[in-house]
């Protein structure tokens, strides 16, 4: 049942989808703006515990790992237990988190209330996308997407701005304790105007050794991706990692293609629209996270900004991205996706060309990167969220949280490996700024086979066609 369908309670926020979006959306956005908070207090917590950065930077991945595993396993809780009650229940872990983070009087405790928070943010953020995309009709998916997209955006704009504003202010402590009395407030706002709405009945028992299996799976390849650079390529637990996650992943693949309530739900690949917005996941909005990176790292190693003026100097591509990715959902709900997932990544890989072409070890921020940074965020907001929405367009709301899940998590591995290429292309370089013109060149390549593969997509759906294979 949708809130859009009869026998939705009477006055309820169901029957206002807009007023549900705001509310959702809301607290999506109080919780994202967080994300960023430990790239701006890093230094700051090695400092007070006299830790060195490979032991401190597991406070990163720590978190990276904990959110690859659990994303797919969380769209499937959010199906079957209640999207409501897994979106509550990531609000209480990440605030718990929160206060771990706080509190810690030692890197380990830290780690632990960073693994926590990870499973918050994921549990929330699975929950929300289905629950906005129940209430809104079909031809108005791409552009819920969209919106959601553009409160990323604005988290992502203000995020750093704000979390290194309040470090230098109260200290990276403080900074982590506010989320504890937000967490509480956004709970008690929720529990009072979200309506619990029973979970879909099913009558099998689900496949917890899948569950398991598929996040040690997805933790081992992402752990070995993620460390790759200080590990070593051919070494053993590089080697030992990726061995046990591809026979862990085989595994749940195998077991989901009989079991009667599988965590992969894989007829949704049979659909050629889901297919190709997956991979367009991978390709297009995977490769943000390796460029951001590679920004960042001119802005503060190669040209002396601090990590304020480097926060404030990249806020201009999600403002821009942000706002134009829901324009973008409005287009691709008329016209079909390709209509803006092409012009975004063709001007995306203008971005990255004209960047690697004309960047140098001068600082050049008005005349270099303001004009580069407008260019690729009108990009990422025509492409990056209309990749997802093409691909859970025709996904039946039965499935709309693991199909959400398994999208997102093409997006997320191919940050990882973004991210991973990245940092290996910058700091091997014979400088960084070597690194930095390959790092972009590679993503305008991506970008523009990205562009090709979307000639593919089909014209606006009308009905969900994935309704057949469920």
């Amino acid at each position: 049942m949708t809130a859009l369908e009869p026998g939705s309670p009477s006055g309820s926020i169901l029957d206002r989808p807009i007023r549900l979006f705001a509310l959702v959306g809301g607290a999506t956005l109080l919780t994202s703006i967080n994300f960023s908070l430990m790239f701006i207090a890093y230094g700051h917590i090695a400092e007070t515990f006299h830790a060195d950065a490979t032991t401190v930077s597991w406070a990163l991945t720590g978190f990276s790992i904990t959110a690859a595993a659990l994303l797919v396993p969380a769209g499937w809780m959010a199906d079957r237990f209640g999207r409501e009650r897994v979106f509550i229940g990531g609000i209480v872990a990440f605030t718990i988190g929160s206060g771990i983070v706080a509190w810690s009087p030692s890197v380990g405790v830290l780690l632990v209330g960073r693994v926590v928070q990870a499973v918050g943010l994921v549990a929330e953020s699975s929950a929300a996308l289905p629950i906005l995309l129940d209430a809104f009709p079909l031809s108005q998916r791409a552009t819920v997407v969209g919106g959601l997209g553009a409160t990323g955006g604005v988290a992502a704009a203000f995020g750093p701005v704000i979390g290194g504003a309040l470090v230098d202010t109260i200290g990276w402590r403080g900074t982590f304790a506010l989320n504890v009395p937000i967490g509480i407030l956004l709970l008690l706002l929720v529990l009072w105007r979200l309506p619990m709405r029973p979970p879909h009945a099913v009558s099998t028992p689900p496949d917890m050794i899948g569950v398991a299996a598929l996040a040690m799976g997805m933790g081992a390849i992402v752990l070995a991706i993620t460390e790759v650079h200080d590990w070593g390529l051919a070494d053993a637990r590089t080697i030992g990692a990726v061995v046990a996650g591809v026979v862990l992943l085989v595994t749940v693949v195998l077991r989901s293609r009989h079991h009667p309530d599988p965590v992969l739900y894989l007829p949704l690949f049979r659909d050629a629209s889901y297919r190709r917005g997956v991979i367009l996941n991978l390709l297009i909005a995977g490769s943000f996270a390796g460029t951001f990176f590679a920004f960042i790292r001119l802005l503060t190693d190669g040209w002396g900004l601090t990590t304020f003026e480097a926060g404030v100097a990249v806020a201009v591509v999600p403002l821009i991205g942000g706002p134009l990715s829901f324009v973008a959902g409005r287009i691709a709900d008329r016209n079909g996706p390709r209509r803006v997932i092409i012009p975004g990544s063709i001007i995306i890989a203008i971005a990255g060309l004209l960047f690697s072409l004309n960047v140098t070890e001068h600082r050049n921020v008005l005349g270099l990167w303001l004009p580069v940074g407008i260019i690729y965020g009108i990009g990422v907001g025509f492409a990056h969220a209309a990749c997802n929405g093409a691909a859970l367009r025709t996904v039946v709301t039965e499935r709309l949280g693991i199909g959400g899940a398994m999208s997102r998590m093409g997006m997320d591995f191919g940050g990882i490996v973004s991210v991973a290429v990245a940092v290996a292309l910058v700091t091997t370089a014979a400088d960084p700024i070597a690194g930095i013109r390959v790092v972009t060149m590679l993503v305008s390549g991506v970008c523009l086979f990205g562009a090709l593969l979307a000639t593919r997509l089909d014209a606006p759906a009308r009905r969900a066609t994935a309704s057949r294979d469920a």
